[in-house]
């Protein structure tokens, strides 16, 4: 069942996808910007995703980092650093990413961190109703990447796949909380992502990434989009907005301040 909340009505941006993938994350990082300065109204933003790994700044000082991004370059896929939390995920045309942006209202950083989850949680698997997708749950599954007990899962812990990962930031001017989506493409993912775990010397269990066509669902991505889109548009008033050149131009100088750099 969809929840309403009795917040301020929402933006949707449902941007294209972009043909960088660091534009992807310059878009996220500027969006940010903007709501937390009190430019953009709070926002939901649900983006396609184009082909990477994405790791987090506490990745790039472990050991392996630099064979794990050689490791994913070595199958195609470039290494991102993400400002949110978790661990390393990958992503390619079968994955789109979501998040729900908004002021933090002065409150303390750790603040209503379990709220947030809850919430993204909430919003993906009433999106998933609304495609009869139903026996999606919350919680972690064994060895997977980006762990976390937000997990969305189909299966149990011991033998189950993960079908979203979702992590959050918060700064004190604004939270963002959202994660990916996988639709399809999930054995090639497995393939980064082992090789990515391997280098760092992370546990990892390539049955653990799982997609909604792996359950059995034959669902496209725009279809998926689409559903969580309309239930932000029920649960927050969310309306479509179109994003405009500045931004776009902005995020692709802020796009390049993810790209994780090593020496040859």
């Amino acid at each position: 069942m969809s929840e309403k909340y009795d917040a301020p009505p929402m933006n949707l941006l449902l941007p294209e996808r972009f043909e960088n993938p660091a534009d992807g994350y310059g878009f996220q990082r500027v969006v940010f910007e903007q709501i937390a300065s009190g430019e953009r109204s709070p926002t939901v933003v649900i983006t396609p995703s184009t082909r990477h790994v994405g790791v987090t700044k506490r990745d790039t000082h472990r050991d392996g980092f630099h064979d794990a991004v050689r490791a994913a370059d070595e199958e195609g896929y470039p290494t991102l650093v993400r400002n949110a939390g978790g661990g390393a995920t990958a992503a390619d045309a079968g994955t789109f990413g979501f998040s729900i942006v908004r002021l933090a209202d002065g409150v303390e950083i750790g603040a209503g961190i379990r709220e947030r989850y809850d919430e993204a949680a909430s919003l993906a698997l009433s999106a998933f109703g609304r495609l009869g997708v139903r026996e999606v749950e919350v919680g972690e599954v064994r060895d997977e990447f980006c762990p976390g007990d937000h997990s969305l899962r189909i299966g149990d812990w011991r033998d189950g796949m993960k079908i979203v990962g979702i992590a959050q930031r918060v700064t004190k001017r604004a939270a963002s909380v959202g994660g990916i989506v996988l639709v399809h493409g999930e054995e090639e993912l497995a393939d980064v992502l082992e090789g990515v775990y391997s280098a760092m010397k992370h546990p990892f269990r390539r049955g653990s990434v799982g997609s909604l066509r792996r359950a059995g669902h034959e669902i496209s991505v725009a279809d998926v989009i689409e559903a969580f889109a309309g239930e932000a548009e029920v649960r927050y008033g969310a309306k479509r907005t179109s994003l405009d050149d500045e931004t776009l131009r902005m995020a692709r100088e802020a796009g390049e301040a993810h790209i994780a750099r090593v020496g040859s």
